[in-house]
């Protein structure tokens, strides 16, 4: 191994000299002056590549990565054990530091430590030729900053021209196949793993030609007309090279999924004992195939797959020639909360990542395509059904949720599957039968998939039309009843258990249908939040419900509160806080009377929003509470995140709690949690006396439910209310309404 290498002229927060004296190397090595001299002479191209001070060379010795070579390193300082050499590894064969001084797996490091250690790094691995590991190239500034885009590709390429210098990887045949660069020219070691792959290759290939991909992910197995006769001429087959013809014709799947036939030829490459093979692809698909060049247009840019508007021209160009289609449509599950936790530069990898693994899966007739942001569509023939689809289709969900490591984050991504075919298009009325209508089915079914969970797959049925159809139907009809008036606020009383006097109200929205009558929120609010006009009706109810509660009179001397509950679209607006001000303004109700009830959808929101609103509706005196607390996925950790002054009791809890046990002991878990957080607690569905005299006793400070009132429109409400303060004792008998809300 050599002496660590460091340029005389190197010394902290001084950058080494462009054209440095070549070092000398020690005394104890003068027989290996050559391999040392090109080493220094890689190192030096290296920093110079990228604008770096220093560059280090690693070798593997006893197991472990060493120092074995360096340039620019601080004087003095023994970086034989460095942790900079453990960032590479088989699974990471490559890797970016921004700023070491601020990643905790170098803490203390001696490269890194002091005012001129090593900031920026990057390092990439050196493979031998039977893929075993040689060692690692790295370089460093003593600045921190970020790379370019294609640094890393940079780096391994360096790195490839390092290894022949440590006497393990190509010679010069090797050498010289990937100088020439007007071909499509791909390195591969003996385990059949792509060490290089020029410019046409990656233009031709796509994701598939990246470093440490398995041959058969370039060159199918499966696509070929003869497979064994193809490993063969990969490998030989026991037989001298020279036995072996140099060329054949095989079949690839491009950059964008499609299929094309390329004259391959074989140059071998072997230094001592190793061997290897590189590969020169030429592009010789038959006559009548689209051209590479005019489909360029008609590629999505990240992956190379081919773009929507490419995919409807392949159906419509398939069904000219009589085929029956099918297609599944594969969308990523919670693909959002990647890209918002660990940067967009990630999520575009592993939209790659995913490309990659949908294309080795392809089978030879099928076509690829990205739809959208984190869609992908494969389009197959399908001449008797998709039954003997799907059970492939299910292998490949559980390969795309397979984890990948990128920039040493482990990502784990999950999709789910919407399944259609012409049969199916033929049996919808879509008002079409084009590319779109089947997508269009497709994309049904997998609105389905994901409403099941993840790693489902589902197959379009004509219930899912209808259901599409009726949803359609019933947002048209909530636009005109908006428009025109149909929705009102009904309130129901919520009551103080130590004086029996209101304490406020719930306000609730009904929808005064002309043809039905009155229709409770079970019939439609699920619908009106995934609306367009969420956001506009809930404006409405947060100003209607001030204007009203800026009426009432107060109880005990004590103001009356008005709870109103905001749609999930509404915290998208970033106006939110203001409008809430303006309604407060415009109708004179304190910020006091106000309570923003909070449901699960906004709570388990993890972009920050909801707190950053909730707590600037708090530094305003307005109230917030936690709704149907215990019911769904909310934790202990909510309560502590966000900013809640008392949580809503479940009507479920409230139902048996005078003859359940367990009901009995989930209620007083409630009121002690809400005690340690110094908030209120409040019970929904109360319909009996016994139930109230429990309540209380558990700690439960205020109550709702029929035993007091139903939700009432404002004039009942305003006739209910001047009657409960004048006479606190009275009470609102129970009208039980089904999904009246109380």
């Amino acid at each position: 191994m050599l002496e660590p290498l460091v340029a005389p002229d190197a010394s902290p927060g001084k950058p080494a000299s462009p054209n440095p004296p070549p070092p000398q190397p020690a005394a104890a090595h003068r027989h290996e002056r050559p391999r040392g001299q090109v080493l220094e002479a890689v190192l030096a191209v290296a920093a110079g590549l990228f604008d770096c001070r220093c560059a280090m060379l690693w070798t593997m010795d006893a197991g472990r990565l060493r120092l074995a070579a360096a340039r620019g390193l601080p004087a003095g300082v023994d970086g034989t054990d460095s942790a900079l050499a453990r960032l590479v590894d088989a699974d990471a064969p490559t890797a970016v530091v921004a700023d070491a001084g601020a990643d905790p797996r170098l803490e203390g490091d001696p490269l890194v430590a002091g005012d001129g250690g090593v900031r920026f790094y990057m390092a990439a691995l050196l493979r031998g030729a039977d893929g075993e590991l040689l060692g690692a190239l790295g370089v460093g500034d003593a600045r921190p900053r970020e790379p370019r885009p294609d640094a890393r590709e940079r780096l391994a390429a360096m790195a490839a021209v390092a290894a022949p210098a440590l006497g393990r990887l190509a010679g010069p045949r090797c050498r010289q196949a990937a100088d020439a660069s007007s071909s499509a020219i791909l390195v591969v070691d003996p385990a059949g793993r792509t060490l290089f792959a020029n410019g046409a290759a990656r233009d031709l290939l796509g994701p598939a030609a990246m470093p440490g991909q398995p041959l058969d992910r370039l060159l199918p197995l499966p696509l070929q007309d003869d497979p064994e006769q193809v490993v063969r001429w990969l490998h030989g087959d026991g037989k001298a090279r020279d036995e072996v013809p140099s060329a054949r014709r095989l079949r690839i799947r491009d950059a964008a999924g499609e299929l094309r036939v390329v004259e391959a030829v074989r140059c071998d490459w072997h230094d001592r004992n190793s061997r290897g093979v590189s590969l020169i692809l030429r592009d010789v698909t038959e006559a009548g195939a689209a051209p590479r060049e005019s489909r360029a247009v008609r590629r999505d840019a990240l992956t190379g797959l081919a773009t929507r508007e490419a995919l409807f021209a392949t159906i419509d160009s398939l069904r000219r020639r009589g085929a029956r289609l099918g297609v599944a449509l594969l969308g990523l599950d919670n693909f959002r909360a990647v890209n918002e936790a660990l940067g967009h530069e990630v999520g575009d990898t592993v939209l790659q990542v995913v490309a990659c693994r949908l294309m080795a899966w392809l089978p030879a007739d099928a076509h690829l395509a990205r739809f959208g942001g984190d869609e992908f569509a494969i389009l197959f023939q399908a001449p008797a059904g998709l039954d003997a689809f799907e059970p492939r289709l299910q292998a490949l969900l559980r390969d795309v949720a397979r984890p990948c490591e990128i920039d040493h984050q482990r990502v784990h991504v999950e999709a789910c599957i919407g399944l259609a075919c012409d049969a199916d298009a033929e049996g919808a009325a879509h008002g079409g039968h084009g590319g779109s209508g089947l997508l269009a089915l497709a994309s049904l079914a997998l609105h389905h998939a994901k409403r099941a969970g993840s790693l489902q797959l589902r197959r379009f049925s004509p219930s899912m039309r209808a259901e599409a159809i009726d949803r359609r139907h019933l947002d048209l009809e909530l636009r005109r009843a908006f428009r025109d008036g149909e929705f009102e606020l009904h309130y129901q009383p919520q009551v103080d258990l130590a004086t029996g006097l209101p304490s406020g109200a719930e306000a609730l929205l009904r929808w005064r249908h002309p043809e039905r009558g009155l229709l409770m929120p079970v019939a439609f609010i699920d619908a009106l939040a995934r609306s367009a006009i969420a956001p506009a009706v809930g404006n409405w109810i947060l100003q209607q419900a001030c204007r009203d509660a800026a009426s009432w009179p107060p109880a005990g001397g004590r103001p009356l509160k008005v709870g109103v509950n905001l749609f999930p679209a509404q915290f998208n607006d970033d106006a939110l806080v203001d409008k809430v001000d303006a309604a407060l303004a415009a109708s004179g109700l304190a910020p006091e009377q106000l309570e923003i009830e909070l449901t699960e959808t906004i709570a388990l929101r993890e972009d920050g929003v909801a707190e950053r609103t909730l707590g600037q509706l708090r530094k305003r005196g307005i109230r917030v509470s936690y709704d149907d607390f215990g019911t769904g996925h909310a934790s202990l950790s909510m309560l502590h995140r966000l900013p809640v002054d008392r949580v809503k009791i479940d009507r479920s809890f409230v139902r048996d709690l005078v003859d359940s046990r367990g009901d009995k002991a989930i209620v007083r878990s409630i009121t002690l949690i809400a005690k340690n957080f110094d908030m209120e607690v409040i019970a929904e569905g109360v319909e009996s006396v016994e139930q109230a005299a429990l309540l209380r006793e558990f700690g439960c400070h205020e109550v709702q439910g029929f035993l007091y009132s139903k939700a009432l429109p404002r004039p009942v409400f305003d006739h209910w209310l001047a009657a409960r303060v004048a006479s606190p004792g009275a009470a609102g008998g129970p009208a039980v309404e089904p999904g009246d809300g109380g």
